[in-house]
């Protein structure tokens, strides 16, 4: 056979395979009872692609064809991917398509997004306000910490994760939504407008009593440069006399693993700062950075929002002993999160391990009990916690 037709007829043979395996996986259900058929070794060999492949194609087959009305591909994707995270049963997964993931990413990292200015969290399957921010449409409204979302326009949100709530919550500048929440027993409804809204990351102050000088750190997220931001903060206050620093969790949902990491760097100067076991067993230790300022008195306030990232922090100092917790028992989430983006623009948000503080203590749905108990009176101009975090150091 000449060279050239054998060339020919391979080039040939390949490009017809390569055609095949496109109609045979948009169009899987067609010879799927046929596939099924065959030996279990054979079937295999074949078609070694995984059940739920499989699964997937032969259904999206079938309603591609059947269904009565035309059907939008990407709203299959994010009901398949939806459907498939949601099968976990774990309240912190969710898949965001890749609108939502952009606005995540910018909630989350760049410190900006339109939406109300709530900041959201799941408790023993309710979907909880952890935080509204200063200033935000949110806290304009009346929404509170301790509300509890359950409709959004109208819609239920008793079947969705913390990210669909989310999802439906954000949307379009000077658009509005109602948020229905309950609180102490009641249902109230709240109409508000969406703005875009910056992210306030750290806020910081002097604050004067009897002659002595304490610095006021209040960090409101574990976005990126937290640590950074926080240690700025430190060395400021530091330089301009403070005597001891408050660092202030309440309200403080987390976020990046590795911003708690450099949080509590700022503080602790060597040690374990926290542990992540996964689902092999296997421990991966995060240490200090080793650069920490331990000459300064120091209190973390905490409260029953403080949550993931920040029970890192309050952890790691409580077990160090490098400073006393003031305030109520933090929210109890003790798990990671990883965040892996997806080949279609979107991302899938799971646990992938379990915290441990370092002395080894298991917090998940327990929380970080206090060194010193003050809980907040309700409808008081007074910050009861702060003043008595402002005692503990200049007494």
């Amino acid at each position: 056979m000449p060279r050239f037709l054998k060339f020919f007829l391979i080039s040939l043979l390949v490009a017809l395979a390569f055609l095949a395996g496109i109609y045979f996986g948009a169009h899987y259900y067609r010879i799927s009872p046929l596939i099924a058929a065959l030996p279990d070794g054979i079937r295999t060999t074949l078609f070694p692609g995984d059940r739920l492949v499989e699964l997937l194609a032969e259904v999206e087959g079938i309603i591609e064809e059947n269904f009565y009305q035309p059907v939008d591909r990407s709203q299959l994707e994010d009901g398949a991917m939806e459907g498939l995270v949601g099968s976990l049963g774990d309240p912190y997964a969710a898949y965001m398509n890749p609108d939502e993931y952009r606005q995540y990413v910018e909630h989350h990292e760049e410190g900006a997004y339109v939406g109300v200015g709530v900041l959201l969290e799941p408790k023993d399957g309710h979907l909880m306000v952890v935080r509204t921010l200063q200033g935000s449409p949110a806290q304009q409204a009346g929404i509170q910490a301790g509300d509890e979302i359950v409709a959004v326009d109208g819609e239920s949100i008793a079947d969705k994760v913390d990210g669909e709530a989310a999802a439906l919550i954000r949307g379009e500048e000077g658009t509005t939504v109602k948020l229905t929440v309950m609180r102490d027993g009641r249902q109230l409804d709240f109409e508000i407008e969406r703005r875009s809204l910056e992210l306030p990351i750290v806020r910081e102050e002097m604050l004067e009593r009897n002659g002595h000088k304490v610095g006021y750190i209040a960090l409101e997220q574990f976005s990126l440069d937290a640590g950074d931001k926080v240690r700025g903060a430190h060395d400021r206050l530091v330089a301009d006399g403070a005597e001891a620093i408050i660092l202030d969790l309440r309200n403080n949902g987390g976020g990046i693993l590795g911003e708690a990491v450099n949080v509590a760097s700022v503080f602790i100067e060597s040690g374990p700062i926290v542990s992540v076991v996964g689902r092999d067993g296997g421990e991966e230790v995060y240490q200090a950075r080793g650069d920490a300022d331990q000459s300064i008195p120091l209190v973390v306030l905490v409260n029953g929002f403080t949550a993931s990232a920040s029970e890192i922090v309050a952890g790691a100092v409580k077990d160090d002993g490098r400073g006393e917790i003031v305030g109520v028992t933090t929210f109890g989430k003790g798990v990671v999160q990883n965040l892996r983006p997806l080949s279609n623009g979107g991302a899938i948000k799971y646990t992938s391990g379990v915290y441990y503080t370092p002395l080894h203590v298991n917090i998940n749905e327990i929380g970080i009990e206090p060194d010193v108990v003050v809980e907040d009176a309700p409808g008081t101009p007074a910050d009861e916690a702060l003043e008595r975090a402002v005692q503990e150091l200049i007494r």
